[in-house]
């Protein structure tokens, strides 16, 4: 079955089971993680999650992984294993592949970099 045939109800279950598998098997902290892994996790084809994260979540999948990602990270801030750590490991650990990419994805999705984030979440100031 092709994407373009897909009911509203296929489009959701898919799209649950997509992010029900990113978050129970947390894939996106593998920072290479790619379509073929999601579609392999998920039993999805690749095309039909591709179509999906496009075109229904209106994101790129490197868009819908980072957001993910960045999740992660203000959920980990200040769990007691993150306190230790510095930014930059804490960035590593959320699955980011370097600091620049981070920043980057940072400033377009939070408005704010990872430093400025946790400093301000751990001074229990709302943001974005």
């Amino acid at each position: 079955m092709g994407y373009e045939k897909l009911t509203s109800e296929e489009k959701e279950l898919y799209l649950t089971k997509i992010e029900s598998t990113l978050i129970s098997k947390k894939l996106f902290l593998k920072n290479n993680v790619s379509l073929p892994d999601i579609a392999e996790e998920t039993g999805i084809q690749l095309h039909i999650i591709s179509y999906l994260v496009n075109k229904e979540l209106n994101l790129h999948f490197k868009d819908y992984i980072n957001l993910k990602r960045i999740e992660y990270f203000k959920e980990k801030i200040n769990d007691p294993e993150m306190k230790g750590l510095t930014v930059d490991k804490m960035i590593l650990s959320a699955g980011f592949r370097s600091r620049v990419t981070c920043y980057r994805v940072f400033m377009k999705h939070v408005g704010v970099t990872p430093v400025a984030l946790v400093k301000i979440m751990r001074d229990n100031i709302v943001v974005k």
